[in-house]
């Protein structure tokens, strides 16, 4: 009798061995297979919601949107809750090295988020492992998105054709410049970055350029903007909240005045367009139809405005006697910082001209004659040509001036 129990304690013994062998490998087996399955739905969620985060702070939206978009990524991968209700998950905030900041879901999207983090959670039923109290059976599977912004300009001066910038002092600060055809550069001054010609480069032993001159290949204009974007119901008229301006010439035969002195200048009407031929220069945000001229009729000040210029003809900022001192109304991370945007040229003749943005004209030169000089903390010059000459020019790039380019996205692990 004691050899029979004990043969029955040992069997008993041998066959939970047995059974823990088989929940080990059946059990163990599906569970690598949910992890896997989870993980697939993490780190798709996570890519989908690192491009939503960057679709946001480009055109709008809110923490809904993430959210839906997570859970979209998720459910795309199938349901895998032992309760058939669809995965849990959690999210959080990372910035662009992937240190988490703050959960998804508290109502604000930081202003310093570079990507999201989600943790897929999914409960399975086990086949044996419920004999030894493992039932449901869990996985968590972690992934980390990141997105990587590249910029849409790299040059602090860009021509499609010529370009040439001829003053005594001439200071080009965190980038280069590009001329598709001819560079010319004269007389003296530094440029931080190469400089790119396509056909041939004219440059004086008084102007160093410290990336090294280079013959590179044709490259068009970039668009970086559209001026029907600055229209009534375009992308930025309607991202812009301040006070926006539409104006129609009374003679299309003749261009538009906005005048920095009040004096015979109609009032513009905010977020409406108005036909008038002389209107007052005010701050905000402008769509003018046509051609256009920034001046100061009277008196001996400087033309001061914190403006977005957006012309369908030409630009031409023309006062002698006064400086011009302008800076973009319109100023956000994705969205650039456009100052003068001219489907045809824009002309800037003035003693001297501080700026901050992008200054772009699509289908003409850019030509800037300051006496004394010109000079920006932040901005870039964009043209089909450009003819820059005067005193000084001094100009530090910076390409959060224009729009946001192309983002990559990045699954860390």
């Amino acid at each position: 009798m004691n050899h029979r129990g004990q043969a029955l304690v040992l069997i008993a013994l041998a066959f939970a061995a047995f059974l823990a062998l088989l929940a080990l490998a059946i059990d163990g087996g599906n569970a690598y297979a949910q992890r896997r399955r989870a993980q697939n739905a993490a780190d798709a969620a996570a890519l989908s919601a690192a491009r939503r985060l960057w679709e946001i702070r480009r055109q709008g939206g809110s923490e809904a949107d993430l959210l839906a978009a997570i859970r979209e990524a998720i459910d795309a991968h199938g349901t895998f809750n032992v309760d058939g209700q669809p995965n849990r998950f959690e999210a959080f905030y990372v910035d662009e090295n992937g240190s988490v900041l703050g959960p998804l879901g508290s109502g604000v999207i930081p202003g310093n988020a570079g990507g999201v983090q989600v943790t897929v959670i999914n409960r399975f039923d086990a086949f044996f492992a419920g004999v030894f109290g493992f039932d449901p059976m869990e996985v968590r599977a972690v992934a980390t998105a990141v997105v990587h912004p590249t910029a849409a300009c790299a040059f602090a001066m860009f021509a499609e054709n010529d370009l040439r910038a001829e003053f005594p002092v001439l200071q080009i600060q965190a980038a280069g410049v590009h001329a598709g055809t001819d560079l010319t550069l004269r007389w003296a001054g530094v440029i931080q970055g190469p400089c790119e010609y396509g056909a041939s480069a004219s440059i004086e032993f008084g102007v160093q350029c410290q990336g090294g001159r280079i013959q590179a290949p044709f490259q068009p204009l970039p668009s970086l903007y559209a001026v029907s974007d600055f229209a009534p119901g375009g992308a930025l008229w309607n991202a812009f909240v301040g006070n926006r301006y539409c104006i129609r010439p009374l003679n299309p035969g003749q261009p538009i005045v906005l005048d920095a002195h009040p004096a015979g200048a109609v009032n513009p009407s905010p977020n409406q367009c108005i036909t008038a031929q002389r209107v007052r220069l005010r701050d905000g945000l402008y769509y003018l139809e046509g051609e256009a001229r920034i001046l100061r009729s009277q008196g001996m000040a400087a033309i001061q405005a914190e403006v977005t210029l957006a012309a369908t003809g030409s630009l031409i900022l023309e006062d002698v006697h006064n400086q011009y001192e302008l800076q973009p109304a319109l100023n956000d991370p994705q969205r650039g910082a456009p100052l003068l945007i001219a489907d045809q040229g824009i002309t800037i003749t003035t003693p001297s001209f501080w700026w901050i943005g992008l200054i772009l004209a699509r289908g003409g030169p850019v030509r800037l004659s300051a006496t004394l000089q010109a000079w920006s903390d932040r901005g870039a010059i964009y043209g089909k040509a450009l003819d820059l000459r005067g005193g000084r020019l001094q100009l530090a790039f910076d390409p959060t001036v224009c729009p946001a380019g192309t983002a990559r996205v990045e699954l860390l692990r």
